[in-house]
């Protein structure tokens, strides 16, 4: 009987284990704010700083802006997205997984 609950959890665990980028960027931001940078300057110095670190980091065009993806072996592990609106650049950085938090997001508050 045990087996029976055991695997199904077991399967259920894995499968949301895996983020895509829409689940990842509706999670509350662990760093948000703004920058006199257009949001392909700050998007591209980002990149570089995370590249710099180790990390491939993809870089996409989104409506008004920007988005660098990190992926990892479960899916996505954080999403920084950057739009130009109204005369303001605006950028907001997401993540899943908490060990690499604090590198990231020092990486984009240097490039503001």
């Amino acid at each position: 009987m045990k087996a029976r609950i055991v695997l199904p959890l077991a399967a259920l665990t894995l499968l949301s284990a895996c983020a895509n980028v829409k689940d990842v960027r509706e999670r509350d931001p662990i760093f948000y704010g703004s920058t006199p940078r257009s949001a392909e300057e700050y998007t591209a110095c980002v990149a570089e700083a995370w590249k710099g670190m180790g990390l491939q980091p993809e870089r996409h065009d989104v409506r008004n802006g920007q988005e660098l993806v990190l992926r990892n072996s479960m899916g996505v592990e954080a999403v920084l997205t950057t739009t130009h609106w109204k005369g303001k650049t605006e950028t907001r950085l997401s993540t899943r997984i908490n060990h690499r938090d604090q590198s990231i997001v020092e990486a984009a508050n240097l490039c503001r």
